[in-house]
């Protein structure tokens, strides 16, 4: 064996280790199958467009922290927007009640991130809002309290002249005008986030709203101004609060194959 061959060999095996970390990296890679529950909950309040989604995650090979779950919604026109999670729930049991039955013990968690366990499948409530909607709606928010700050801050703060303020007006139109839940079928395709590479399989599910799923929604948005009116009057005397009461609806989800 001549010493070029020597050296060549010695290459090689100087990558054996690295190259046995790169198989074995592909082979254990974490994969992630996403099982969405049969039906979701469509809104649209104060928060803008609103998907509530029961959610759980199978998975495969090892352990894994998720640090963002995002959709992309499409609509058949070919309309598209980004919704991101917002609040997770996490089913923790069953309590019994004499009342009321078996009743789910749930907690709801922060949105930083969470971690996936291959020991069990993990079930999770996922509330979604749109991005654009709150990037956007930040400068009326801002504007309004602006505005309550300078009125207190003079001792002119009065709840009804305020509700009538540009500010306000503003930003009642702004949520009003932003509805955009349309009839026809939506395409919804799960995006994650990890530190580390995975794989994720399951992730497209479609849903349909109905003419009267949309009128139910558009309702809602003569509940806005109430619920301001909540908001800076509630505790004054002799007001007797509105309580809005949120409609929502239940389309079908199936999953894409």
């Amino acid at each position: 064996m001549t010493f070029f061959q020597v050296a060549a060999i010695l290459g090689a095996l100087a990558w054996l280790p690295h190259l046995i970390k790169l198989i074995k990296d592909a082979v254990t890679r974490p994969k992630i199958r996403i099982i969405a529950e049969r039906t979701a909950e469509i809104g649209y309040t104060s928060l803008g467009p609103i998907l509530n989604l029961r959610i759980a995650f199978s998975l495969r090979h090892r352990d894994i922290v998720i640090s963002s779950i995002k959709i992309k919604f499409k609509h058949e026109s070919g309309e598209e927007r980004i919704f991101s999670w917002q609040g997770i729930v996490q089913r923790l049991g069953q309590m019994g009640t004499p009342e009321a039955g078996l009743i789910p013990w749930e907690k709801e968690h922060s949105v930083l991130a969470i971690k996936l366990t291959e020991k069990e499948v993990e079930e999770r409530l996922i509330r979604f809002q749109e991005n654009d909607y709150h990037t956007n709606k930040e400068k009326y928010d801002n504007s309004v309290a602006k505005k309550l700050t300078y009125l207190k801050g003079k001792a002119k703060y009065d709840p009804d002249e305020f509700l009538q303020s540009e500010e306000m007006k503003d930003l009642v139109s702004f949520i009003k005008h932003w509805f955009n839940w349309k009839q026809g079928k939506y395409t919804i395709t799960f995006e994650m986030e990890s530190p580390e590479a995975f794989d994720l399989t399951d992730n497209v599910y479609e849903f349909s709203l109905n003419p009267l799923n949309i009128e139910s929604l558009e309702a809602n948005k003569e509940l806005i101004l109430l619920l301001f009116e909540d908001l800076f009057k509630i505790g004054t005397e002799g007001y007797q609060p509105h309580r809005p009461n949120w409609n929502w609806v239940n389309p079908i989800v199936k999953k894409v194959t």
